[in-house]
């Protein structure tokens, strides 16, 4: 099955599918690798958001199309960068937690988890992006409203296929406490940044 089928499968079958990434061997370096694919095409994704929040198209005007298209290469090394450097961090601190509740896993696997998870997350993100950059060019307003709620879709889809692949490297046998302690995390990290943004 093609990295674009497992994708969808996952949508369905996290614990399946992140079973089967783990028999697949070389867990580290697919980890790797998957991190840096889901950020260069998440970083892509949020293109059309950055360009709306008036980042790299004030001056476009008076800005040559060479230092415009090096700019928002740049914006895409950046958050390829970011995501791996967070990714990193949270791995390391999912498992952590999970230990503290009877998980078995390892480090590797936990990566594994949670860089798949970000892939299959992949396709919602252009979607968003492509709905978002169509809607603003035509000033559509329900384009712009259906990439928000492709972009919520994307984030459930994250939830859901972290708990499920989480659980199974893990090895957990029920997937649902999992998933309730990442909405608890997702909702806390949420309300931090939402304060933060306000204050």
């Amino acid at each position: 099955m093609s990295t674009t089928g497992k994708i969808f499968a996952a949508w369905g079958n996290p614990r399946g599918v992140m079973r089967d990434q783990m028999n697949a061997g070389d867990i580290d370096g697919r980890a790797l690798t998957f991190i840096l694919i889901a950020g260069i095409l998440l970083s892509i994704a949020n293109l059309p958001n950055a360009m709306l929040q008036g980042g790299l198209t004030d001056d476009a005007a008076s800005e040559p199309a060479a230092a415009l298209i090096a700019a928002r290469f740049f914006q895409v090394a950046i958050g390829a960068l970011a995501l791996a450097l967070v990714g990193l961090l949270v791995a390391p601190l999912s498992h952590l937690v999970a230990r503290a509740f009877g998980g078995v896993g390892s480090w590797a696997t936990t990566r594994l988890a949670l860089s798949w998870s970000l892939m299959t997350l992949v396709p919602l993100a252009l979607l968003s992006g492509v709905l978002l950059a169509i809607g603003v060019a035509s000033d559509t307003s329900w384009l712009v409203e259906a990439s928000f709620l492709a972009g919520l879709a994307g984030q459930l889809v994250l939830l859901y296929v972290w708990s499920g692949s989480l659980a199974e490297a893990e090895g957990f046998s029920r997937t649902w406490p999992t998933m309730l302690i990442m909405a608890a995390i997702f909702l806390a990290l949420y309300a931090v940044l939402t304060l933060r943004i306000s204050a």
